[in-house]
Formats: structure tokens, C-alpha cells, sequence
């Protein structure tokens, strides 16, 4: 089931608009200029601008689609956007950490309100969802994605798409115009490098990756952001086979295409053009109907269309799409936004869905002894370490809007906490060579009787522009652990981070793990109550953990290979070759059973479904929200496929002792894969079906294709 955008029901009127237009006009269309501090008002009022980016408030926004609506020829209005990652001014998890929720719901609220927030600053286009398959953590962007599994990274990247699309209930339109990105691969940056080349085999390109674009688009998503990346050797800004031929033609994409900051003049630097005016031409020959700031297009396109009637078509084609995503907007009839705005952001209501999808997002990672959740006894706690009280740092990659006054800190919502006592002290920062805040924490934990430490990556270091090639807490931090690990006091540590680390150490060293993510306006509060126990944690993880960073790209879905890990497992002579937690793992407060798996039928024809079912009890005295994951297995195929893959899923809530039915059905068309002519295939054979906790479940069953 789809929604596309179809520009059908727009297009009468855009081809109207565009008759009465000059060639200038309609280049100006195509035109996205990101710096308001540069903008020509004169070209605005001319028409040679359509869209714009980086405008800073709603009384601007309003400014700037007065002129374009009242002053210009046509009255033709903007489109305005802005990276709107995780929340405008409620600021929510960041991506990765929300999609460990595996709650589509408690997402798409968030993008909801990002949207309707966004709405209210001006903003009626949203450079979002990033919806890259990213297996490599050293690359900053993976925060951004849902991780790295194709069937989940759809899902959550149709929800991202809904939730920014939603109806505004006064309008009829949506509140936003979604733009998934980045089209296509930028996952694949080579050695978590941003701005690097993107290499892989086609088959995996076709069947593992561009999957997840396709679904933002069969959620209905108006826009695309092509990757200024090459992929296998193609710069996707200037590739037609990307933006057209796959996209449009194969795809039936109908909404419009906009580069990356700066991508059309970059081709240059890619050396596929000599000149400005080339990258202009390679780029809108491609299918990359506007230009975001480079500024080739506005000085070249014009020129150009006018010797070459294949260009000039074009750029009509990429006019008229531009302008049905603006009618679809409805932009044409509410243009403005009040300029009263406050009353809108942050409400108790934004701050509630913040907390809920933090608080569902969490995952606990290690529980030794029942260390957790902390008893209401009284007793005192040493609250430490660099992120316990860091609001700036604790704001997130891409932080949109927000204000890090408006974040709640972990050290903020523990001292509300009437059940404990709490002495704090932040030992160390994050990294440096100052070790003179450590002096004191012997001397403080020698009066309690635990150690809460808040540790992990403040915002500045992940989000674009943040690889690493280190993924362990780093040297000072690491330090701290293994000084308070010292000290003999139960040591519950909660990790603040975007991506996964390589934290072998905080696992060994700490008697309970909490990964707490950046998690928001509402970190703190979700963060207490969870180490206090008025929730169960229920988040698993959406992307694989390593033990040391020299493991990736490490992930759950391999090949066997024809020496395989279950008969070979040593990978490496000073690293154990299995991650430090698998893809879906996460634990509750709780403890649950699963019964085996059970099929309605053994043997299945290709019109036929199949239904795996499995009973999972609640053996302990605390109500558990599980995610039960279902894989599967093509047991014979004439390509190798993966050993596992993740192919449903659902989240349930489980009373104390209560026992549940779980099912899935599954059309054969579920367990297709790519052949070597990269046509979907599905073969007659032996399938197995794995439902359990985590990627590692063996509870599974067998049934035949005939």
C-alpha cells in the first residue's frame, strides 16, 4: 500500500503559471540561496529566486514571502527549509536513538510535532528524514538513520515521512514538505568519512540499501536530497541513471529534486565537468531540478537553455514540479505564519511526546544483580561525570532551534527525587588532560552507598563532520570509569551517545549499563525514571555494538561465508570476532519466556501465506514491554543471502505472569531476494522463521516452498 505524491491533480494549474513565465522566471525557480545575509532583494523581487534556507525567524520568513508573493510579477512564494533532524525547538532523541524505541508511533509523533513547530518559525520544507543504511559508526552521520537493517529503516523512514507530512487541521495541507535524504548510498562513505566515495556491489546496492529511499517515497514524500557523494564512481548529482531512470521511471517519483549544499557546483571537483556552466547542464540534464546555493544555476542555466531546446524542456519539466509542490503546499493561499509564535513551542504536550519516545527509546544493556532499578530507600548516591549536568552537550547532533536552557539534565531530575539522597561531582569533562576533578571522588563515594556515572559523546562530536576513528570513551573518560570501578560502591553507568561505541570497558567494569542516547529536552527526566523504576525499559537497539572499533563495519546480517563464524568464530587474535551487543538486544526489568515457534502449515505454495507464532510469558513480578523480532532465513539459494534477516516485528506489554500470543503472516513475496540478473526472486526450497528477543534467537522453524 503506497501514497505517493502525484502531481496530477496540480498540474492544470502549475502549466498555467508556467505559460505566462519568462525563461528568467523559471530559472529562478530552481534557484535555493542559503544565506540570508548575502540575499539580493532585487533578485527576489525579480523572480530569480524560488526557495530559501537559513531564514532565522517567522517575522523574516514573513518578510521574504511578502516580497515574493506581493512584489513579483507572478506572486509566486517560497519554499522555505531548514534541518529540522529532531525537533525544531522541542528538541526529541536524536534518529538512531528514537528508532531504538521500535514504537513507528511515538515516531511519527515526533516528526509531527518537529513539523508543526517548524510550520510556526516559517519553515515549510524539512530536509529530513536521513534515511541512509549506515553500518559503519565512525561515520558521524549514522545519528541521523534509523541504523542498519533495510526492512526496519523502511518502516521508520515511512513513519519520518508521515509524521512530517501531517494535515495541518486549518489548512487541509500539510504542515511540511519532507525531503529524504541523501539520495543515494551516502551510508557507504568510506571509512566513516564524510564527503567520501560510496562503493558496492550491486547487488547489495539494489538489495540492501535503495529499498529505504524507495519506501519515504511510497509514504508520499513531496521532495529528494541527491548525496553529493559518488557512487560506484558516479557523483549522484549528475547521474541519471539515480535521479531519472531509477527515481522516475522505474520508481514513479513525482515530487522534485533538490542537490546538496552546494553538489551541482561540486561536480566540478568530482572532475566529470571543467566548468561551472557544464555542472549546471550535467546537473538538470540528470533530473536535479533545484540548485541548493552553489549558484550555478542562476548564472548559467539561462544562457544555456537558450541554445539547447533538450535543456530548455528541462527546465520546464523541473518548473512545473516545483511549482506542484508548492500548490500541494498550499502555499498559494497561506503564505504567512503568526508572527505570535511563542505559544506554539514547547508546550506541555511537545515536552510529553519528547519524554514518552525518550523514555521507550533507552536501552539496558547490563543489569547485574538486580542493580536496577534503585530503590526508594533513602540511601545516598555519588552523581557523576562529564554529561550529568551538561545542557549544551547533551543538546543532540543538529540541534535545530533549540535551546540548551530547555534541556532537562540527568543531575536536575535526580535532585527532584525524594527517594535518594545525591551528592554530586562531575570528575571530568569529557576529554583533556584534566585530572583534578577525580581527586574528590573517592573522598565523596566513601559516604555513599552507589555510583551513578554519566558518561559518553557530548552533541559536537558526532552529526556531519564527526567521524571518529576511535569509538571507546577516550582516555580521560576511560580513566574515571576505571577509578571509580575502583572504589567498591555498585557502579551504574549511563552512556549519553548518537551512535554505538566501542565500550567493552563500561560493560566489564560497571555492575548496570544504561544507554540513555542524546536523548532530548526530556533526557533527564526519561534517564530518572527509568534508573528509578517507574518504567521498565523497553528499547533494543537498531544497530550493532562493537567491542572494539578495529570490528567494523560489524552488523547481523552476513553472509555465511564458506568458512562460517558458527565453525570458525576467531576472527581476530586480539579481539573476540562476536559484538558487544547484537542487533535487537536490549532487557527489561523483568525476565520472559518464549515458547517455540509454531507454523500453520509446513508446506506453502507462492499464493499462499505463512503464519509464525510463538507465546511469550512474563516470569517476573514487574509488567515488561517486549519487542519481539521474527527473522528469517533462505535455508538453499542459487546467490548467497544473509544468514538471518529482520522481517517483522511488534512491541507488547506483558503483566506480571501474563503470557501473550505473538503472530506473523508472511507472503512469499516477504522473503525475496535479488538474483544475479537483480531480479527479485523468491525459490522454492527450505525456509526457516526465528522469532525471539534479539537477531541471535535460534527458536525457529521450518517450512517448504513448493
Amino acid at each position: 500500500m503506497t501514497n505517493k505524491f502525484k502531481a496530477a491533480p496540480y498540474m492544470e494549474r502549475a502549466n498555467d503559471i508556467l505559460s505566462k513565465m519568462t525563461l528568467s522566471e523559471k530559472v529562478g525557480q530552481l534557484v535555493l540561496f542559503g544565506s540570508m545575509s548575502q540575499l539580493n532583494m532585487d533578485d527576489m523581487r525579480q523572480g530569480k529566486i524560488g526557495s530559501l534556507l537559513n531564514v532565522p525567524d517567522v517575522k523574516t520568513a514573513n518578510a521574504m514571502q511578502k516580497i515574493a508573493v506581493e512584489e513579483t510579477r507572478l506572486g509566486i512564494p517560497l519554499l522555505i527549509g531548514h534541518d529540522v533532524v529532531h525537533g525544531d525547538r522541542t528538541l526529541f532523541p536524536v534518529p538512531l536513538a528514537g528508532s531504538a524505541s521500535f514504537d513507528l508511533e511515538k515516531i511519527e509523533r515526533a516528526e509531527a510535532v518537529a513539523a508543526k513547530e517548524a510550520y510556526h518559525e516559517g519553515i515549510n520544507w524539512i530536509y529530513s528524514p536521513m534515511i541512509d543504511i549506515a553500518r559503519d559508526p565512525r561515520w558521524g552521520r549514522i545519528a541521523e538513520g534509523a541504523g542498519e537493517d533495510k526492512f526496519y529503516g523502511s518502516k521508520v523512514a515511512s513513519a519520518r515521512v508521515r509524521g512530517f507530512q501531517t494535515i495541518n487541521p486549518d489548512t487541509g495541507k500539510p504542515y511540511a514538505c519532507a525531503c529524504f535524504k541523501h539520495y543515494c548510498g551516502y551510508g557507504l562513505s568510506e571509512a566513516g568519512r564524510d564527503y567520501e566515495a560510496c562503493d558496492i556491489g550491486e547487488r547489495t546496492l539494489y538489495g540492501e540499501y535503495l529499498p529505504v529511499y524507495k519506501a519515504a517515497l511510497d509514504a508520499g514524500s513531496m521532495s529528494c536530497m541527491s548525496s553529493f557523494n559518488t557512487l560506484n564512481g558516479i557523483p549522484v548529482t549528475g547521474s541519471k541513471k539515480y535521479l531519472t531512470e531509477l527515481l522516475r521511471d522505474n520508481w514513479g517519483f513525482e515530487g522534485l529534486v533538490v542537490s546538496d549544499w552546494e553538489s551541482v557546483m561540486e561536480l566540478i571537483y568530482h572532475r566529470v565537468t571543467s566548468s561551472d556552466a557544464e555542472s549546471a547542464k550535467l546537473a538538470l540534464s540528470a533530473g536535479c531540478d533545484i540548485d541548493m546555493h552553489s549558484g550555478v544555476y542562476s548564472e548559467h542555466l539561462e544562457a544555456l537553455a537558450k541554445e539547447d531546446t533538450e535543456l530548455m524542456a528541462a527546465v520546464d519539466r523541473a518548473v512545473l514540479r516545483v511549482l506542484c509542490v508548492k500548490i500541494a503546499m498550499g502555499l498559494f493561499e497561506d503564505p504567512y505564519r503568526d508572527e505570535d509564535n511563542e505559544k506554539y513551542f514547547l508546550t506541555k504536550e511537545h515536552r510529553e511526546a519528547s519524554r514518552s519516545l525518550a523514555e521507550s527509546c533507552m536501552v539496558l544493556l547490563k543489569n547485574e544483580d538486580g542493580t536496577l532499578p534503585i530503590k526508594r530507600d533513602g540511601k545516598k548516591w555519588l552523581l557523576t561525570g562529564p554529561l550529568a549536568d551538561a545542557r549544551f552537550e547533551n543538546m543532540g547532533i543538529w540541534g535545530g532551534r533549540g535551546n540548551p536552557e530547555t534541556i532537562v539534565t540527568i543531575k536536575d531530575a535526580l535532585e527532584k527525587e525524594s527517594g535518594i539522597s545525591l551528592e554530586y561531582l562531575k570528575g571530568c569533562e569529557v576529554e583533556g588532560n584534566d585530572r583534578s576533578g577525580m581527586k574528590n571522588a573517592a573522598r565523596l563515594a566513601a559516604g555513599c552507598d552507589g555510583i551513578i556515572y554519566v558518561c559518553g559523546e557530548p552533541c559536537q562530536w558526532a552529526g556531519e563532520g564527526g567521524g571518529r576513528t576511535d569509538l571507546s570513551l577516550g582516555a580521560l573518560q576511560s580513566e574515571y570509569l576505571k577509578l571509580l570501578s575502583s572504589l567498591r560502591k555498585p557502579l551504574v553507568t549511563v552512556v549519553l551517545t548518537a551512535r554505538p561505541l566501542a565500550i567493552e570497558n563500561v560493560h566489564s567494569s560497571s555492575r548496570a549499563v544504561l544507554l540513555g542516547w542524546q536523548g532530548g529536552v526530556e533526557l533527564g527526566n526519561a534517564v530518572a525514571s527509568l534508573l528509578m523504576g517507574d518504567k521498565s525499559p523497553s528499547g533494543r537497539l537498531p544497530v550493532t555494538f562493537p567491542r572494539s572499533t578495529g570490528q567494523i563495519p560489524l552488523y547481523y546480517a552476513n553472509l555465511s561465508g564458506g568458512r562460517p563464524r558458527w565453525k570458525y568464530p576467531r576472527r581476530y587474535r586480539d579481539c573476540d570476532s562476536s559484538p558487544l551487543y547484537p542487533f535487537g538486544y536490549g532487557l527489561t526489568y523483568g525476565s520472559v519466556e518464549y515458547s517455540k515457534v509454531t507454523l500453520d502449515k509446513e508446506r506453502v505454495t507462492r499464493g499462499e501465506t505463512v503464519t509464525a507464532s510463538v507465546s511469550v510469558k512474563n516470569t517476573s513480578d514487574v509488567k515488561v514491554s517486549e519487542v519481539v523480532q521474527a527473522y528469517f532465513r533462505d535455508v538453499v539459494s542459487s546467490v548467497a543471502t544473509p544468514e538471518k534477516l529482520l522481517c517483522g516485528f511488534e512491541k507488547i506489554e506483558i503483566e506480571p505472569g501474563e503470557e501473550k500470543n505473538v503472530s506473523f503472516t508472511f507472503e512469499m513475496s516477504d522473503f525475496a531476494f535479488l538474483n544475479e540478473k537483480l531480479e527479485y526472486t523468491v525459490e522454492p526450497g527450505e525456509f526457516m522463521l526465528f522469532i525471539g528477543a534479539d537477531s541471535t534467537t535460534e527458536n525457529a522453524a521450518s517450512f517448504e516452498l513448493v
